[in-house]
């Protein structure tokens, strides 16, 4: 097989072409100036230390490969492809890979997924030059515009013929790659094409260590940077940032909840600073334990707080807010794609180890729409009903919520009231519908 196939010399011409009129052309002299400070943020001497490291790790598992028969000098395209696509990609999306609690995991599933293998079969087959040098752009177009539409409901039926063209246009290939494979299967089964395959999983595979290892470091630097914020003694910071490394370790999920409780707290003592993480400790054994709470009392707040999450309504982490005020909340999710949709969200208060109140807060924020969005309050309103009362939604309390009047009532130590909150002068009646669930 030759170095680039027709479709990567495609690419490279038209990268080559569209730089050269950027670095070129008088209309690009913004562009031009942008891209200056793009090169020098990257010239940075921490970045330049990331991609030094990152190197070197890479040297050593492509020397490792190489030393198993896992790899040789025929895939060095290859790997140049896998470092600059996903290699040193995965740096720049550190910040969401963070976020994203099942990234390393489906990063191995999907380099084991049949589509794996098809898609690389699939690439593996060229069309022409010329055909490719067509296609790149058009391609590309076509992909971005479909990525426009997708952001605005007006454009669904452009979006619906762009997608149906890339549809085509996989099916075309798909059939273009059968005729290959049977007509001239011998380019095919080679033992070049096996190292092909197996080279880019298993670069991404011994990666994921890197990747993890950057994910730890980067995120105890921006701890440390809140710390100057949260203790203001130097020695006591110095000692918070050892007991975190030693305390924590590997699970960000419990630094992040500690880095959240200390900006509530002040830290001005070593035994307010050992206190802290004993907190954390608490909760954790609260969590695990999810003890049950008598129903007269209220509820487990480890149980309430997943009521809604069915629905689309999971909450944050039970917390204590202020002395002994506890709370965990959903995200605002909004009803609607207006520039100001109404927007709705799900919340658990109490104290600690026990959840005293339930409540869904609808904000109606244009009141000519307000009976849809009534309406998804009320089935939320149904399940969280159903599940902290062990009952069904009595009518009088559907009539209230539909209708957007509070009312109260009552049930075995238990109220279940409806409170609306009319905001003053606002331009469109905007108003607020709480449905809560308490103790008498």
């Amino acid at each position: 097989m030759d170095f680039l196939n027709s479709r990567e010399v495609a690419v490279a011409v038209w990268v080559t072409a569209i730089a050269i009129y950027i670095l070129s052309a008088r209309k690009m002299a913004e562009v031009r100036k942008s891209l200056r400070g793009l090169v020098s943020a990257f010239l940075k001497r921490q970045i330049i230390s990331v991609l030094i490291l990152m190197t070197i790790y890479l040297g050593v598992v492509v020397y490792l490969m190489s030393q198993a028969d896992l790899w040789n000098a025929g895939q060095i395209k290859n790997t140049v492809f896998w470092v600059v696509a996903v290699g040193f990609m995965s740096l720049l999306k550190l910040e969401s890979i963070k976020k994203d609690k099942s990234f390393f995991k489906h990063s191995l599933i999907d380099n084991l997924k049949v589509l794996a293998i098809i898609q690389f079969i699939i690439s593996f087959y060229a069309f022409p030059l010329w055909v490719e040098l067509l296609l790149v752009p058009v391609l590309a177009l076509v992909g971005g515009m479909s990525a426009i539409a997708e952001a605005d409901e007006k454009h669904n039926k452009v979006k619906q013929l762009l997608d149906g063209l890339l549809m085509l246009f996989g099916i075309m290939v798909i059939a273009y790659t059968a005729y290959m494979l049977i007509t001239n299967f011998s380019e095919f089964g080679q033992e070049s094409t096996v190292y092909d395959f197996i080279v880019p999983p298993l670069l991404t595979f011994f990666y994921l260590p890197f990747v993890f290892m950057m994910v730890v470091y980067t995120t105890y630097e921006q701890a440390f940077i809140r710390l100057r914020f949260t203790i203001k003694e130097t020695k006591h910071r110095t000692i918070a940032k050892i007991y975190a490394i030693l305390f924590f370790n590997f699970r960000l999920t419990l630094l992040e909840r500690w880095l959240n409780h200390i900006s509530r707290e002040k830290i001005s003592s070593h035994r307010e600073l050992i206190n802290s993480f004993k907190h954390i400790r608490k909760v954790m054994k609260l969590e695990k334990s999810a003890s049950k709470v008598p129903f007269e009392d209220g509820w487990s707040p480890y149980i309430a707080k997943d009521f809604l999450s069915n629905e689309g309504f999971a909450t944050g982490y039970y917390n204590k807010l202020f002395d002994n005020e506890w709370y965990a909340s959903s995200r605002m999710v909004d009803l609607g794609s207006e520039i100001t949709p109404d927007n709705i969200a799900y919340c658990v208060e109490g104290i600690e180890g026990i959840a005293k109140t339930l409540k869904i807060k609808l904000n109606i924020n244009d009141s000519s729409r307000s009976h849809s969005s009534r309406q998804r309050l009320l089935e939320l309103a149904e399940t969280m009903i159903q599940k902290s009362l062990n009952m069904n939604i009595t009518e009088s309390t559907k009539n209230a919520l539909l209708a957007g009047e509070s009312y109260c009532e009552h049930y075995g130590g238990k109220s279940v009231s409806v409170a609306v909150e009319l905001w003053s002068e606002h331009k469109f009646n905007g108003h607020d519908i709480k449905l809560i669930v308490s103790g008498n």
